[in-house]
């Protein structure tokens, strides 16, 4: 007997808790159908938005001149490059040319009883009447090592330029999104109460939507 009792008691509560989910889920679906969806196309509202293409056109006019000057300072570290592996280039034949025109100079003073004269700058090598003369650099080894250092120089302010370039766009970009942003998001409010909506979401993340109504183009209209 206690056991029929049960069973029914048990019978009882399954049933209080189907009614209970039916009831729920009747609740939640109300719910849903009374909310209204609407879906905004950010990315076009970004792309016609005025204020919005001024701001992309001067960030892109600021860009191109840091690019432009970025273009300009890489064609100076590789003049200086090609300087200094001239200079380098020249000293080393002028070395070159100086150790053998004294190697000749010393053969044929042996020979022949030629005269010798030679300098830090030139050597020049006299013998029957033939005068050969190496003229020096105009510049030394000391000179080609400043050429170094300024070329280091460049090297780095090209690098603190380019990364002041990157944080400055970025900066800029935050600033203006913030400040365009605040905006579209006060007009698609605005759209939004006006046609009852109450749920909105972006067009691009949007999978399927067939009752959702697109303010898009109200919401550029408002912008504008």
């Amino acid at each position: 007997m206690k056991l029929q009792i049960t069973n029914y008691k048990l019978q009882i509560i399954f049933i209080i808790f189907l009614l209970q989910s039916v009831i729920c889920n009747c609740l939640y679906s109300a719910t849903i159908s009374i909310q209204r969806i609407g879906c905004v196309d950010m990315n076009r509202i970004m792309d016609e938005y005025p204020d919005a293409k001024k701001i992309k056109g001067e960030l892109s006019a600021n860009l191109n001149t840091r690019k432009e000057n970025i273009k300009n300072f890489q064609s100076q570290i590789v003049a200086t490059e090609l300087e200094i592996k001239q200079m380098e280039e020249q000293l080393q034949t002028y070395n070159e040319e100086q150790k053998k025109a004294k190697e000749i100079a010393a053969v044929a003073a042996l020979a022949e009883g030629a005269n010798i004269s030679s300098s830090t700058e030139t050597v020049v090598v006299v013998d029957t009447g033939t005068v050969t003369q190496i003229s020096s650099p105009t510049f030394t080894t000391a000179d080609i090592e400043t050429k170094k250092v300024t070329l280091e120089k460049q090297k780095s302010d090209i690098e603190k330029y380019i990364a002041a370039t990157k944080q400055e766009e970025k900066d800029i970009n935050s600033k203006a999104k913030k400040n365009i942003m605040g905006k579209i998001y006060d007009a698609i409010k605005e759209i939004a109460n006006e046609e009852g909506l109450t749920v909105l979401v972006d067009s691009s993340n949007l999978i399927y939507g067939e009752d959702a109504q697109d303010i898009t183009e109200k919401v550029l209209k408002k912008l504008k």
